[in-house]
């Protein structure tokens, strides 16, 4: 992955998923705008990883992520095997956004509105680069559904490209050919890496 699709790949997952929990009328697009306020204001103080963490956790339905990177693979699983892929993934995710949240600050949002989905409201966004005018603005969509009456994120497509469309083939490649304790082998191994 090139820095500049990192640096996406960060906005996005960091943008979404960083305030409290929206209230009962909030509108999906109030819900995502809320959020980058609240990243921007945990991003000026020190030692909020914590607090982060727990505001992320709560804003990201992982099932329907889980389920969807999964694909047919999902339905194959067991509950334990479920549950201990819901896990690492989470932590993989989790990292990826420490590790590159402070790279998004340099960027504006400006919102285009939301339209009905599939499943749930698709909040149509544009991130501009302040510090480097001449990189391309990059077209943001995320996608929110309600789960137990409050609003979650459930996928990010960045350019088009959709995080859990992308998850589902690099998952169902590393299960084709390996098998799926390969996979869980192969995302263990980066998250030692990672939290070494």
């Amino acid at each position: 992955m090139n820095r500049r699709a990192l640096l996406i790949f960060t906005l996005t997952l960091g943008l979404s998923l960083l305030a409290p929990m929206a209230s009962a009328g909030e509108s999906p697009e109030a819900f995502i705008k809320e959020r980058q306020a609240k990243l921007a204001s945990l991003l000026k103080g020190k030692g909020n990883d914590a607090k982060v963490a727990a505001i992320f956790d709560e804003m990201l339905d992982y099932e329907t992520l889980g389920k969807a990177s999964l694909g047919k693979h999902w339905d194959e699983r067991s509950a334990k095997e479920r549950e201990e892929f819901q896990t690492v993934l989470k932590r993989l995710v989790r990292n990826a956004y420490r590790k590159n949240l402070k790279k998004t600050l340099d960027y504006d949002i400006s919102y285009k509105g939301e339209t009905k989905a599939k499943s749930g409201v698709l909040v149509r966004t544009v991130a501009t680069s302040r510090a480097n005018k001449r990189e391309e603005p990059v077209a943001i969509d995320y996608l929110v559904h309600k789960v137990n009456g409050k609003l979650r994120v459930y996928d990010i497509s960045t350019e088009g490209s959709s995080l859990t469309r992308n998850y589902k083939n690099q998952f169902n490649r590393v299960i084709k050919k390996k098998g799926f304790a390969e996979l869980m082998k192969r995302m263990k191994t980066k998250l030692d890496k990672e939290e070494a």
